[in-house]
């Protein structure tokens, strides 16, 4: 319903802490990074969760329910942490949480929490958080309905105006049930780069095509390092009777 009167709306100055609920029957330490569990509380990050941020402080919800403590967390700034193999190379390079005190430059399974700002010294670098994902850009490709035992080979998806690095891919199914796919009759899924594979999965018994509506990862990043100018492919090869109908191809990059 549309306002009759003037109201009075908070306004927060600050963009730097956010408080948050946290989940029942943990204990969040100040430093560690935050992520959100399945239920939208706050918690330890996990590998694979949503990134909430870094902890002000702490907040002990060891002994109580969802939402009886809650948590300060930056959500903006450059903050100093150690990453193992970190050289100067690495300036602008997407970053991921393992854990809530571990940082790695692997994207499969872990959860993105910024991007290297500066190495001050070997291992060593300054991280600019990016809790909503602001830095991320996804690539989208419809591959068509193909008929079964068709196949598309190297077909550009996109060409980098600038470097980039590539932190995830995935399929998703559009809405159809995929059929014929087996281990006799796999389909194979691959984007690549400039003749090099940047991710690949063979879909057949053991890893079925997703369902309708779902998307499923194409696994572990490879060559994820793109420079201005190169071009994004992606191939698909299905066996005899394999036909998953019309999805997309996602690639996510900074």
């Amino acid at each position: 319903m549309a306002l009759t009167a003037n109201r009075n709306v908070d306004h927060y100055l600050d963009q730097e802490l956010r408080s948050l609920a946290v989940a029942a029957s943990v204990h969040v330490y100040k430093g560690s990074f935050v992520g959100l569990n399945a239920s939208g509380y706050a918690r330890p990050l996990t590998a694979g969760d949503a990134f909430a941020g870094l902890a002000y402080e702490e907040s002990d919800n060891s002994a109580g329910s969802n939402g009886a403590k809650s948590v300060r967390v930056y959500t903006l700034g450059d903050f100093a942490h150690a990453l193992s193999g970190a050289t100067a190379a690495h300036v602008g390079r997407p970053v991921f949480a393992s854990s809530d005190d571990t940082l790695t430059f692997t994207s499969d399974g872990n959860t993105y929490v910024g991007v290297v700002s500066d190495v001050p010294g070997s291992g060593e670098i300054i991280l600019r958080l990016d809790v909503g994902r602001r830095q991320v850009k996804t690539i989208v490709h419809a591959v068509e309905d193909l008929s079964a035992g068709s196949d598309i080979a190297a077909r550009a998806m996109h060409a980098f105006g600038k470097e980039a690095w590539i932190v995830g891919a995935r399929v998703v199914n559009q809405a159809t049930t995929a059929a014929g796919i087996d281990d006799s009759n796999p389909c194979v899924v691959a984007v690549q780069k400039g003749g090099q594979t940047v991710a690949s999965k063979t879909f057949n018994t053991g890893a079925p095509f997703p369902d309708a509506n779902t998307a499923s990862s194409l696994g572990t990043i490879s060559n994820a390092d793109a420079d201005g100018g190169d071009v994004l492919t992606v191939s698909v090869t299905n066996g005899a009777t394999a036909n998953p109908g019309p999805f997309l191809v996602e690639v996510d990059y900074v």
